[in-house]
C-alpha cells in the first residue's frame, strides 16, 4: 500500500500523448547532465555525498513532482499526487566505472538514459555521481515528458543555482519555491467550445500566410517542408538503448565566424552539425545526394539576434530547414543555409503563437506514419535529424558553493529517429550533446570529433575567401 496518496486531476491532451505513445522500446523522457566543480573547503572524495545529503534534506516538494500516472480501467490516463515523496527513490547516488574519465561517464549516462521510468512512482529521477578522475561531481536528471519538456526542466535547474559561490542554502529542483504549481485543465464544456472556435479562427486566418509564403518558398527553392527528407540511417527503426557524446566548444570561436561571414550565430551552429553529419554519412557510405533537414524547436536563437522578427515569443514549436549536406564547399553551405533559416523564419514571424503552434503539431504529424513508412518505403521521414538549444546562464552560477562548469541536455528520440543534436550555453562555452540509436548510429562518438573539423573546414574556408 502506498503512503500519502493526494487527489485525482485530469491530464491535458498533450500529457496524455506523451504516456499513450510511450512504449518499452521508446521511453519518453529527457534528461539533463550536468558537471559541477567542488567547493574548496570540501574534503577530496566527498562532495557528492554532501550533494546528496543536502538534496535529501528538502523533503517538501511541488505538486510537479509528487504526481504519478494512473489509467482507471485502462482508458484516459489521470494523475495521482503523493503526499510525501520518497527521495530516497528518486535521488540516488553512484559511481563513475573503471578509470573515471568523460567517456565512461557517458558510457553510465547512455545506460541510463536508455531506461524508462516507473509509471509507479512520480515519473523523475536524479542521479549524483561521483568518481571522475578530474574531481568534478556529475548530476544526471531524467524527467518524463508527460511532466516538463526540456527547456522547462533546464529553468527548474538553472532555479536552483545562486551566483554567490558563498551560498550554502540553494534549494533542490522540486523545493515549491523553485517549480511552481502546474495549471490545471478546466473540463467546463463552455470553455473547451469557445478554446476550439478560436483555435479554427486561427487556423483560418493562416491559410493566406501560407499559401503565399509556400508558393515564393517553392518557386524560389528556399522554403523546406516536411516529407522533403531523404532517407537517411538517422531514420531508421529505433529501439530503447541509447548512446551519448558531449562536448563543449568557446562561444568566441564561432562569433568570430558569424562576424567575418555576417551570417547569425545559429547558422554557422547549423553549418558546424551539418559539415559533422555529411562527413559521418560520407564515412559510412551513406549520405544520400539530396541534403539532409533538421527540425528546429523555435526559436533556436543562439544570442546574436532573433531568428524570428516580429511578434515576439512563439513559444515551443518546429520548424524545418535545409542542411545542404549536398554541398561540398563549407561556405556555399553556410549560405545555402542562412537562405532556408531566413526564408522559414520569415514565414513563422507572420503567424500568431497559436498559429505557428497548430502548424508546429502538422509539422510534426508525419512522425505518426513512422509504422506506416516501414511497409512502405515511399513516404519519406518529416526531417532527418533534431537540432535544437536552449539558452543558459551567461554568469558563474553555483549550488551550495559548488561551481556549475558545464550543462548538456539530453533529449528523448521519436519514432522513426535515431539522432538528435542539443546545445546549450553558459557563461561563454557552447556545450553540445549527441544522442543517438546504439544500433542506428553506429560510432556516434566520431559525429562530436565531425563536430570540430566541420567548424575547422568552416573556419579556413572563410579565411581562403577574405581579402
Amino acid at each position: 500500500m502506498r503512503a500519502g496518496i493526494g487527489g485525482l486531476a485530469p491530464m491535458s491532451p498533450t500529457e496524455a500523448m506523451f504516456l499513450l505513445f510511450e512504449s518499452p522500446s521508446h521511453p519518453m523522457h529527457v534528461a539533463t547532465l550536468t558537471l559541477f566543480d567542488p567547493p574548496k573547503d570540501t574534503a577530496s572524495g566527498a562532495h557528492a555525498a554532501d550533494m546528496v545529503e543536502r538534496l535529501h534534506a528538502n523533503t517538501e516538494a511541488s505538486e510537479l513532482f509528487r504526481k504519478w500516472p494512473i489509467r482507471p480501467l485502462h482508458g484516459y490516463p489521470w494523475w495521482r499526487s503523493e503526499r510525501i515523496v520518497d527521495l530516497g527513490y528518486h535521488v540516488r547516488h553512484s559511481a563513475v566505472p573503471g578509470d573515471g574519465t568523460m567517456a565512461e561517464l557517458l558510457r553510465l549516462v547512455s545506460q541510463m538514459h536508455s531506461i524508462p521510468l516507473d509509471p509507479q512512482h512520480p515519473m523523475w529521477e536524479m542521479h549524483v555521481i561521483e568518481g571522475l578522475t578530474d574531481g568534478r561531481t556529475a548530476v544526471y536528471t531524467k524527467f518524463h515528458l508527460s511532466l516538463t519538456d526540456g527547456a522547462s526542466g533546464m529553468r527548474l535547474l538553472h532555479r536552483t543555482l545562486s551566483v554567490d559561490p558563498d551560498s550554502r542554502d540553494c534549494p533542490a529542483p522540486w523545493s515549491p519555491s523553485v517549480a511552481a504549481p502546474a495549471p490545471h485543465q478546466s473540463l467546463d464544456p463552455r470553455e473547451v467550445l469557445w478554446s476550439g472556435l478560436i483555435i479554427t479562427r486561427e487556423i483560418a486566418a493562416a491559410v493566406p500566410t501560407l499559401v503565399r509564403a509556400g508558393y515564393h518558398g517553392l518557386t524560389e527553392e528556399t522554403l523546406t517542408l516536411p516529407l522533403q527528407s531523404p532517407p537517411t540511417i538517422f531514420n531508421a527503426p529505433t529501439g530503447r538503448a541509447r548512446k551519448v557524446s558531449a562536448r563543449s566548444w568557446p562561444l568566441k570561436r564561432l562569433r568570430r565566424l558569424a562576424a567575418r561571414t555576417g551570417a547569425p550565430l545559429d547558422v554557422v551552429v547549423l553549418t558546424m552539425c551539418a559539415g559533422a553529419l555529411r562527413t559521418y554519412l560520407l564515412d559510412q557510405y551513406a549520405l544520400p545526394d539530396a541534403p539532409l533537414t533538421a527540425m528546429l524547436p523555435v526559436p533556436l536563437n543562439l544570442g546574436e539576434g532573433p531568428t524570428i522578427r516580429p511578434g515576439g515569443d512563439r513559444g515551443i514549436g518546429a520548424m524545418v530547414v535545409s542542411l545542404a549536406t549536398d554541398e561540398g564547399d563549407p561556405l556555399a553551405r553556410l549560405n545555402r543555409i542562412a537562405d532556408s533559416v531566413a526564408h522559414t523564419s520569415g514565414v513563422v514571424a507572420a503567424l500568431s503563437r497559436t498559429q505557428f503552434q497548430l502548424i508546429s503539431a502538422l509539422t510534426l504529424s508525419p512522425i505518426m506514419l513512422d509504422p506506416v513508412r516501414r511497409v512502405l518505403d515511399d513516404i519519406p521521414p518529416p526531417f532527418n535529424v533534431m537540432i535544437s538549444y536552449t539558452p543558459g546562464p551567461t554568469r558563474p552560477r553555483y549550488w551550495n558553493g559548488a561551481h556549475l562548469d558545464a550543462v548538456y541536455p539530453i533529449p528523448t528520440l521519436a519514432r522513426g529517429q535515431a539522432l538528435s543534436i542539443t546545445l546549450t550555453s553558459r557563461s561563454g562555452q557552447l556545450h553540445v550533446a549527441v544522442v543517438g540509436d546504439r544500433t542506428a548510429v553506429p560510432h556516434l562518438h566520431r559525429i562530436i570529433g565531425h563536430l570540430d573539423a566541420a567548424l575547422t573546414d568552416l573556419d579556413t574556408a572563410v579565411g581562403a575567401a577574405s581579402p
